[in-house]
């Protein structure tokens, strides 16, 4: 599998990218990448991808990506545009004339065991963000709280703060204003009493 297809899956299984026809039009005129895609539903970008080889002229890839920016100017998009460029090594000239118009990844040709991580890794400001797996599942804290925590220091108060966690800040907030409140009208009405 080449880079540009290795690109091409991550975006459509992972990135949710929807591929363009090959040529797709903007407008009446035809453009011709190697890959195309529309972002999906939280975004709205065009990728394209192009895989350089040792025949490719730069500077036509310079003029195609030039051409298809000023096209969806002419049509008022609003499409950001990024271009994944694989497999051969751009010039920096290149590079630089092209991120004038658009985001520019030069991906590459990654290899050996990792090579897919590596795409994926060049690939992520255009993916979703991974959803990270909630707090409580990787780790019990009341456990290890119960463990670090010496059984001389065990209250009802203590047990009662433990408790209100597991509902969140705001019912830790109450348990403990409350407890001030309680403590802070004992000491009055002590003070009261001693007068």
């Amino acid at each position: 599998m080449s880079t540009a297809d290795r690109v091409l899956d991550i975006l459509v299984n992972e990135g949710h990218y929807s591929q363009l026809p090959r040529p797709f039009k903007v407008g009446s005129i035809s453009f011709d990448f190697t890959h195309a895609l529309v972002a999906g539903e939280r975004a709205n970008d065009i990728v394209i991808v192009i895989e350089l080889q040792g025949d490719t002229v730069e500077d036509g890839v310079v003029r195609k990506v030039m051409a298809l920016t000023r096209a969806l100017d002419v049509m008022r998009s609003k499409r950001p545009v990024t271009a994944v460029l694989t497999s051969g090594q751009p010039r920096n000239e290149t590079i630089q004339s092209i991120s004038k118009v658009c985001r520019v990844l030069p991906v590459g040709a990654p290899s050996g065991p990792d090579a897919i991580g590596a795409v994926r890794d060049w690939l992520s400001v255009l993916l979703p963000l991974a959803h990270q797996p909630a707090v409580e599942t990787l780790f019990d804290w009341k456990a290890e709280l119960a463990v670090a925590l010496p059984i001389s220091s065990r209250s009802q108060f203590v047990e009662t703060v433990v408790g209100a966690a597991a509902q969140g800040k705001d019912a830790v907030e109450i348990v403990l204003a409350d407890a001030i409140t309680r403590s802070a009208n004992a000491a009055m009405d002590e003070g009261d009493q001693n007068e």
